[in-house]
């Protein structure tokens, strides 16, 4: 009976979560801190600690489903949407997909193995760690997937023409807006995932 509990609220937490990827997807000012304050084009996405979150929570199966969720609809978006460096970019599926994947999963798979059996108490330098880790995470294989498809790949459907001055300009601005990130996730992750961590364990 407990395991069937387990199993029922492990899925409603899972859906809970998947909703909220997609409402801060679609509502831009859900997903995306403006930071032209700080620097001008700056914008930290709030999705990846939303994912981060949840895989802390749910496991490092679920975060990658969480990531997957997140990828699959910025690549729609890519899509669907007028043509700009980030849609750009994120047209390309190993870009949108991968890095939001490997977010979910990596997180979720360091906490159950370096966090979760330490007291809720002493979990808040780990999460800053692990907050930063995820923007991180993100970045670095975004950039690292979008500098690899301008060697070996012909980019040119995704509407980003395949020459070095689109390369280092794309690369430079994701990466500028990457450290933002890392500063943001190592903030906002102990400070919004450790009163949810404390609640659901709490719950259990």
């Amino acid at each position: 009976m407990q395991t069937r509990v387990n199993k029922s609220r492990h899925l409603v937490l899972t859906a809970l979560f998947i909703a909220i990827v997609l409402l801060q997807s679609i509502v831009p000012w859900l997903g995306t801190l403006p930071l032209g304050a700080f620097a001008i084009g700056a914008a930290v996405t709030i999705i990846t600690y939303t994912v981060a979150i949840g895989a802390m929570i749910l496991g490092p199966k679920t975060g990658a489903l969480l990531g997957f969720v997140w990828g699959a609809y910025s690549l729609w978006h890519a899509w669907s949407s007028v043509p700009s460096i980030g849609a750009l970019i994120f047209r390309n599926p190993i870009t949108a997909l991968i890095p939001r994947i490997m977010v979910g999963f990596l997180i979720g798979y360091l906490y159950q193995k370096f966090v979760q059996h330490r007291e809720l108490k002493k979990q808040g330098p780990w999460l800053v760690v692990l907050g930063g880790f995820s923007a991180l995470i993100n970045t670095t294989l975004v950039l690292l997937i979008t500098w690899v498809s301008f060697k070996v790949m012909d980019t040119s459907f995704t509407g980003i023409p395949s020459t070095n001055l689109a390369q280092w300009l794309i690369v430079s601005i994701a990466g500028f807006n990457g450290i933002f990130e890392i500063i943001a996730g190592a903030i906002l992750v102990p400070l919004i995932g450790l009163p949810i961590l404390t609640y659901f364990k709490n719950r259990i």
